[in-house]
């Protein structure tokens, strides 16, 4: 059985999204908080919404659509490629499956050579929460710095995958939370937008696409 049928076998789930954070999920794959940014009202149209607050830290929000089932997109998230911040940092290593209690998993190795060279290391995880494999209405993507420069004191964030009422469009749900040294609201709006644009590029079969 896998991790995602035994979670689903061990709590009765409700229709939910990131903007209603009560259905249940699994330890490691919580909510941070509810999704802010409001969908774009054109489904139709592969863009993502954006909107951010920096009141205590940096807090980005973002919701956008693929044109994709999603049967199609869900697998598509489970590569490191279209999630890993390649522009904004010099090099990165990744371990594939390092968490195997998870549906699938990987840890990300990076480092910024800019005057002083940076490293931390970025956990991912991800499971399916609701719906099965040939037909998920649900999966949790999170991230969270887990050791590294102090220099970055708080980096995290989730993806939801989600159906929508068109089974042919998927909805993307983002929420990043960022208190690092220099870094800016900007920054992370510019992350979270090519995570979005890379996330939709590989669910259709192209490669992530260059850094703006």
């Amino acid at each position: 059985m896998s991790v995602a049928v035994r979670w689903l076998a061990a709590a009765t789930l409700v229709a939910a999204c990131q903007h209603n954070i009560n259905t249940p999920f699994p330890s490691g794959l919580e909510p941070l908080e509810a999704d802010m940014a409001s969908c774009p009202t054109d489904m139709t149209t592969e863009m993502i919404s954006i909107t951010s607050t920096d009141s205590d830290y940096i807090r980005v929000y973002g919701c956008g659509y693929v044109q994709l089932a999603p049967a199609v997109v869900w697998p598509a998230t489970h590569s490191p490629d279209p999630n890993v911040a390649i522009c904004s940092t010099t090099s990165h290593t990744v371990d594939i499956d390092n968490q195997p209690q998870y549906e699938y998993s990987f840890l990300v190795h990076y480092e910024v050579d800019n005057v002083l060279t940076v490293t931390w290391d970025d956990q991912w995880r991800m499971g399916l929460i609701e719906g099965t494999e040939d037909a998920p209405t649900l999966g949790m993507i999170k991230h969270q710095k887990t050791d590294g420069s102090s220099f970055i004191t708080l980096s995290e964030g989730t993806i939801q995958v989600l159906a929508t009422d068109d089974p042919d469009v998927t909805e993307l749900d983002f929420v990043e939370h960022l208190n690092a040294v220099e870094a800016s609201t900007t920054d992370v709006i510019e992350g979270v937008t090519h995570n979005y644009n890379s996330l939709v590029a590989v669910s259709h079969g192209n490669p992530v696409p260059a850094c703006p």
